[in-house]
């Protein structure tokens, strides 16, 4: 096919995550007939499964910091390669991904190339911790956002805080994260060592362990929850700056015996086919790729109502919603799950369904189309 479009993924996070998961799914999904495509991020996770999709070149930049000059530097000398690839003068799409990216793009692409940026973690309710750096962060990005062709929002809380910002309307298109139906699962789970039946509850979460998670809150709510259920344990799948304040806290609470930091997971289907609730009790969370992942699984979501999350959960539908930093919320929550078996299963059904919206299969589509309005 002729003048097929030169796109190029931008990410300066390999690490595993919503980005580098995004990322991967797109470039799994989207169509190679129309599309030549390029993925430009650092080493680690996201560069190592990207070699394993079909006609997809991976190339490798540190991007260590915003500071990174030769990184720049690096960025532009291979994006002017990719323009002068086939037809120099063909259709060229730069598409990053979180701010370092963006501001890597945003001073490296080629003049004539349309540039798209996504915002994945930015609403009103995220914050970096240190209030200077925010503020330095909230003025990088609103120079990317002014200057790209197009801004993708993955949630409706993404959307309004675009808005908010009074940026041009038309320019921001609401795609949220999906999941790809397609993956077929190994039922075959004799490596776990777990026996589905006769066995004590497991409450689960996933997610890096920082603050904007809430797991503290979680673990404030395990010593309740133990008083209904004294064999129950709960299981964290992920690792960060506050792993040592929560082992701390389990201490505190005197129920390190029941919580298990189990550090990053790639087979997080492993435990999560042996979990009874999925907990996300985050205080901020644009989207929540993990509340997918727990639906396509069959676990029941509770999940705090704050960011992006009623985009997926519907509260007493497909799962339960609970207001954030709230402890006893999410004991109310949990058992009335473990309490109610027919309540479980409505939401397993439930959830089941409500993935439909969030295939992969639809969201390239719609993704597809962005790109292809951006360069007709």
């Amino acid at each position: 096919m002729q003048n097929k479009i030169k796109l190029v993924q931008v990410i300066a996070d390999s690490e595993v995550g919503g980005g580098a998961n995004h990322v991967l799914s797109l470039l799994k999904n989207i169509d190679k007939e129309k599309f030549d495509c390029f993925l430009i991020c650092p080493a680690g996770y996201l560069a190592v499964e990207s070699r394993k999709i079909h006609r997809l070149q991976t190339i490798i930049i540190p991007m260590r910091s915003k500071f990174d000059v030769v990184s720049i530097f690096e960025l532009r000398s291979i994006l002017g390669q990719i323009q002068a690839l086939g037809q120099p003068f063909g259709p060229m799409i730069v598409h990053s991904h979180g701010a370092r990216a963006g501001l890597f793009a945003l001073l490296s692409a080629p003049h004539s190339a349309k540039k798209i940026f996504t915002e994945h973690i930015y609403d009103k309710s995220y914050h970096l911790n240190n209030i200077v750096n925010d503020q330095i962060q909230r003025r990088l990005l609103r120079k990317i956002y002014n200057k790209s062709d197009e801004i993708i929002a993955v949630s409706s809380s993404v959307r309004d805080y675009l808005l908010g910002l009074g940026l041009d309307k038309y320019k921001i298109i609401l795609i949220s994260n999906g999941i790809d139906l397609k993956v077929t699962r190994n039922e075959e789970r004799g490596t776990s060592g777990r026996k589905k039946d006769n066995r004590a509850p497991i409450i689960g979460t996933i997610g890096s362990l920082n603050r904007t998670k809430g797991f503290n809150y979680l673990i404030g709510a395990m010593p309740h929850i133990l008083k209904k259920y004294p064999l129950a344990t709960l299981e964290i799948i992920g690792d960060g700056p506050e792993r040592q304040r929560l082992i701390d806290d389990s201490r505190q609470y005197g129920i390190e015996k029941h919580v298990s930091l189990l550090g990053k997971k790639l087979d997080i289907h492993k435990y999560l086919d042996y979990w009874d609730v999925f907990v996300l009790p985050s205080t901020s969370e644009t989207f929540g790729i993990v509340v997918l992942e727990a639906l396509q699984a069959g676990v029941p979501v509770v999940a705090s109502k704050v960011g992006g999350i009623p985009d997926i959960i519907n509260n007493n539908e497909n799962g339960l919603l609970f207001e954030p930093a709230n402890p006893k919320a999410i004991v109310k929550a949990v058992l009335e799950i473990m309490e109610h078996p027919v309540l479980a299963a409505k939401f397993k059904r439930e959830g089941a369904k409500s993935l439909q919206k969030f295939a992969w299969s639809k969201i390239i589509k719609k993704i597809e189309l962005i790109y292809f309005e951006l360069v007709k």
